[in-house]
Order: structure tokens, then sequence, then C-alpha cells
């Protein structure tokens, strides 16, 4: 007797995609806000540089990999209707997040000063909370 993959829509692997991104770029850009904290007028402008930075960063970097995410989730298993749940990032991206993990692990035991730490989780927070906006606007078209 086999156990049955936990199969799914592609609009739900889209969704979840989306959702994921969106959840990591919150909390990202959360930590950095607190980094960052007292609020004074160079935090304000490390918060503007982290944000436009983020944005720089989405539409030259992370557009370019939700796209071909994208298209591997329309190209993958087409005989089926419903693909596996996991299939939502391809294998290589689950290896890039846990290299990402202990790079962030590594980033906050390092002696970086508390101000552009949180600019750099203000930057990659940024990046996947508005590409994460591409994932949800392509759902609506599928």
């Amino acid at each position: 007797m086999s156990i049955p993959e936990p199969a799914v829509k592609r609009t739900t692997l889209v969704c979840t995609a989306g959702i994921l991104w969106s959840c990591i770029g919150l909390f990202l850009f959360g930590r950095g806000i607190t980094k960052i904290l007292p609020l004074d007028s160079t935090a304000y402008i490390m918060i503007g540089v982290g944000i436009f930075l983020g944005i720089l960063q989405n539409r030259l970097m992370f557009k370019k990999i939700i796209d071909k995410n994208l298209l591997r989730i329309k190209e993958l298993s087409p005989h089926k209707e419903k693909i596996c749940v996991f299939a939502f990032q391809a294998m290589q991206s689950y290896l890039i997040a846990l290299f990402m993990i202990g790079l962030g692990i590594l980033m906050k035991h390092l002696p970086i000063p508390p101000l552009y730490y949180g600019t750099i989780l203000l930057i990659i927070g940024t990046a996947l909370f508005t590409s994460s906006l591409h994932y949800f606007s392509v759902m609506r078209s599928m």
C-alpha cells in the first residue's frame, strides 16, 4: 500500500509560494525595523534606503526568480491536474533557503552595528514582500 501524494492545483502552489514569500518578507522587515530603533534622522534615512534597495532588488533579481518558478510550475507534469504541494519551489530553492537561513544566523552573531544589520534585513524583507505580490497577480490570471 502506497502513501498518497499531498497534491494540490497549480493555483494553490502559486498561492503557497506567494504567502510564504510575504510572511518571510514581513518578518524580516519587522526585525529590521526593531534593529534600527530608536527612530532618529539617521534611522529614517536608513529605512528609506532599505526600502528603495529592496524594491530595486525585487526588480533586478527576485522578479526573474519568480518568473522562472512560475514557468516551472506551469510546465510541471502537464498531464496531471494536481501536483505535490511541496513543488511550489524547486529543490534548489529549498537549498538556497537553507543557505540563507544559515547566513542570517551567522550575520546575527557578527559584530555588525544594529543600524546596518537592520537595514540589510529591511532590504531583503522589502524585496521578498514586494516580489510576493507578483505571485498573487499571476494567480488571479490563472
